[in-house]
């Protein structure tokens, strides 16, 4: 008989349709709390799966610290205790002690701490069992030594550095910026960067020791993890500091892609296409050279415009504020879980797209004006990027700073297409 899927939450129960004989020789006794039995029997005859795992007895506590890890960041399930491996019900000699030792387990072993279901199942032959359930609410879950595990099938295994991220992503997006960077080592900083931030903050009014760690400034800043031996950059420390054959070589996914293309669409000819690595920093100025290439910024519209509204121009001309606001949106708002996808920057004769990857969980599609109120993605990365020590020409105001800067240049509305997994804004030139 066919398990059937659940999702593993405390209170969650499924009814698998058996026949009573199966489970009719189970009784509950003493303290021990009612488990439906037809889903034990169920669970035991289908063998260990992603989110089943039989265990003889508790013997090895790190072991089974790592197991619950796992299972609680692999979607949830249970391990069932005095039951083996060949779905033979052995029964525990003391299910009590075992429980109160899994709690502990739970509570101090496993970061942040799981809260699971245990429930003690006695046979009408005296063997009991103990069964405990986790979920993933409260996931991703580290060990003490800062190890992350996964469950593949029914095998327990370290997660690697990329599925770290997948986690952190999977169940924490906004704060998957926050991560440590495991790929990267503190060698990828910038430190001249580092401390041409921290000098430009404080204006001199701060003075640290000679020769005080670069490493220990960013951990300050939030930047950087200690793991026991040396020091990690977070997403964010290698976004905002780190160097360019760094980034390129693990944190592919920031890169910048630029087309120019000589006409209204992409199947025009193709001018020119760039590819830009490098710190957030750098990202944006090159790419803002890029297309200061290819058309014209200004402060205000130049009164050869206004006065000849309608006669094709040879360069489309565009509010540099709005150019420079949806830049840094792109930049510091887009969803950088996104292994496979990257910014771009579509220059035509007559409009500039600029598309990112986007977090969009249950998204609909809003209106410009909706966007008063910031809710960003990445706070952390904006807070930096639009701190004036970091050295950038950017200005505040979200979309309808934008909006406001394209009506004044063209008297048209910037157009915006959203979806699950993508933002792209559409700015028609002058």
């Amino acid at each position: 008989m066919g398990k059937k899927k659940v999702r593993w939450l405390p209170s969650s129960r499924f009814e698998p349709q058996t026949e009573r004989a199966l489970y009719e020789h189970m009784v509950t006794r003493d303290n021990y709390h009612t488990l439906d039995r037809r889903e034990v029997l169920d669970l035991i005859r289908g063998g260990e799966d992603s989110e089943v795992e039989f265990k003889i007895r508790l013997s090895n506590p790190d072991k089974i610290a790592m197991e619950i890890c796992a299972m609680a960041n692999s979607g949830g399930g249970a391990i069932f205790f005095g039951v083996s491996d060949t779905c033979r019900v052995e029964g525990l000699d003391n299910a009590d002690r075992v429980e109160e030792e899994l709690r502990e387990i739970c509570a101090h072993e496993i970061l942040p701490p799981v809260h699971p279901f245990m429930n003690k199942v006695a046979f009408d032959n005296g063997r009991r069992i103990l069964v405990l359930e986790c979920d993933d609410r409260r996931a991703p879950h580290r060990m003490r030594d800062q190890r992350f595990y996964i469950r593949v099938g029914s095998i327990k295994r370290e997660a690697e550095p990329d599925e770290v991220a997948e986690l952190f992503h999977r169940y924490k997006p906004a704060g998957f910026e926050q991560i440590p960077w495991f790929d990267a080592a503190f060698d990828d900083i910038d430190e001249g960067l580092v401390w041409g931030y921290v000098r430009a903050l404080y204006d001199g009014m701060v003075k640290l020791p000679d020769g005080f760690p670069t490493a220990r400034v960013m951990q300050d800043m939030q930047l950087a993890v200690y793991q026991g031996k040396d020091y990690t950059p977070t997403m964010s420390g290698l976004l905002l500091f780190g160097k360019s054959k760094a980034l390129e070589q693990t944190l592919p996914r920031s890169r910048v892609v630029a087309s120019r293309f000589s006409g209204d669409s992409v199947t025009a000819p193709l001018v020119e296409q760039t590819i830009f690595v490098g710190n957030l920093g750098n990202l944006y100025e090159r790419t803002e050279s890029f297309v200061n290439r290819y058309v014209d910024l200004c402060e205000t519209l130049p009164q050869r415009i206004v006065a000849n509204r309608g006669v094709a121009e040879r360069r489309a001309l565009y509010p540099r504020k709005a150019i420079w606001e949806a830049l840094t949106n792109a930049l510091v708002h887009r969803d950088y879980g996104a292994r496979e996808d990257w910014v771009r920057v579509l220059v035509f004769d007559r409009r500039i797209e600029i598309a990112n990857p986007a977090i969009t969980k249950g998204w609909q599609r809003p209106t410009v004006e909706s966007y008063g109120v910031s809710i960003p993605n990445n706070p952390r990365l904006k807070s930096f990027f639009l701190n004036d020590a970091y050295g950038l020409k950017t200005v505040r105001g979200a979309l309808p700073l934008i909006r406001r800067e394209i009506l004044r240049f063209t008297g048209r509305e910037p157009k915006l297409t959203i979806s699950p997994t993508e933002f792209r804004i559409e700015l028609p030139g002058a």
